[in-house]
């Protein structure tokens, strides 16, 4: 008899997010059924593999008002990142928690995958069904803090009282039969945490109890050395900035690029302009033998194929997360982040075009890879399976 899978996301519109759980449905093996309710759908198609029913699900709305301006407050903690989120809204917190208290019940799910859906975990807890929480470091704190730790060295400001967003939690909590969490991370609590990412990537080093598990990196067979162009990749908002359009236009290099979320008035202009815009994901090995190196805003596993193609890297981070991982890549000497109050169009270019021509950076960067490689042999995909067995083996024959 097969198990029925529900695959969830409450937040994020990047193609990664889909990917990530299109990942550890496929190392679940054979004998489950998915479906998949998610925030975003405009990715969904790469569920297409596991012939799942996808539908809404629910999300929420990031509230940035009060993270802009020159006297803005960053984000210190996760916790506030939760509270911009709507964690402030107890209504709201209440209204998602019992969607997903409903539909795991009505669908009859044995085993729920979330990415970035600590209320379906929540939801799920309540009515006694295995969880794996799936992410990549920096979106799945661990579970057994009291309070979320700085996200950042320096002075903390905060808009919001953890306390206060626990109390909201613990309501809704309340409303499906669980004892009130002792502390806001156990929101994230889940049977088996599957966190897939570096070390040296992870916000929450040194907090972990659970070892790492090997990203899905899309690995190149060999080390970058020869390429001739620049490889541009943006998926969600980052050709809404006409200061990166006008820049990437004008750049005097050799450019390819691979834009899905563009608008055809856009992609018109970079190709009238001499980029090369692909219309399906380019190989790894092909970005890897073409490219000196890449552009891209910081995706994870982006990210993670230059460190081990041996590129250097130029990221435009669109938030928090994505700033996190390409300053985590920076520190190493191999990527250059252009943040947003520095993107004009000659500094981007003059960025660009002085990594073209930095030969330190590209041997530090082949370097990088070289060692990467080298503690990293084990295949990702039989990595997942592994970790994963235990928990499927309970799932089957439950």
């Amino acid at each position: 008899m097969t198990k029925n899978v529900l695959l969830a996301n409450e937040f994020g519109i990047g193609r990664g997010h889909i990917v990530q759980l299109l990942q550890t449905a496929l190392a679940l093996g054979p004998g489950f059924t998915f479906e998949a309710a998610l925030y975003n759908r405009s990715f969904a198609a790469e569920l297409a593999p596991l012939g799942a029913l996808v539908y809404d699900g629910p999300g929420y709305v990031y509230d940035a008002s009060r993270r802009t301006g020159p006297k803005s407050a960053t984000t210190a903690t996760w916790g506030e990142f939760l509270g911009d989120l709507g964690f402030s809204q107890r209504d709201r917190v209440r209204d998602i928690v019992m969607w997903w208290h409903n539909v795991l019940g009505q669908r009859r799910i044995d085993l729920l995958v979330a990415d970035y859906a600590p209320l379906a975990l929540l939801a799920a807890r309540a009515r006694g069904i295995p969880t794996i929480a799936v992410g990549q470091g920096y979106g799945l704190p661990p579970d057994h803090l009291s309070q979320f730790p700085p996200l950042h060295a320096g002075p903390l400001s905060r808009l919001h009282d953890e306390e206060a967003l626990l109390d909201n939690v613990n309501a809704a909590a309340s409303g499906i039969g669980l004892a009130p969490l002792a502390g806001l991370p156990q929101v994230y609590q889940s049977t088996l945490p599957m966190v897939r990412t570096l070390p040296f990537l992870d916000a929450y080093q040194g907090h972990r109890r659970f070892p790492y598990v090997l990203p899905k990196i899309p690995t190149t067979n060999t080390i970058a050395a020869n390429g001739d162009e620049v490889f541009i990749y943006f998926s969600t908002q980052e050709l809404n900035d006409p200061q990166v359009v006008d820049a990437l236009a004008s750049l005097p290099l050799p450019r390819r690029a691979f834009l899905p979320t563009a608008s055809p008035e856009t992609a018109a202009r970079l190709a009238a302009s001499g980029i090369i815009v692909e219309t399906q994901p380019v190989p790894a090995d092909l970005i890897a033998a073409r490219s000196r190196l890449m552009v891209h805003s910081g995706q994870h596993g982006t990210l993670c194929l230059g460190l081990f193609a041996g590129l250097p890297q130029v990221a435009f981070p669109q938030h928090m997360e994505q700033s996190h991982h390409a300053d985590a890549v920076a520190a190493q000497g191999t990527a250059r982040v252009i943040g947003r109050a520095s993107r004009s169009r000659d500094h981007i270019t003059d960025t660009i075009q002085s990594l073209w021509s930095d030969a330190e950076m590209a041997r530090k960067a082949q370097d990088l890879a070289r060692s990467l490689r080298q503690t990293y042999v084990i295949d990702a995909d039989e990595a997942a399976r592994t970790w994963l067995k235990p928990l499927r083996d309970t799932v089957m024959f439950t």
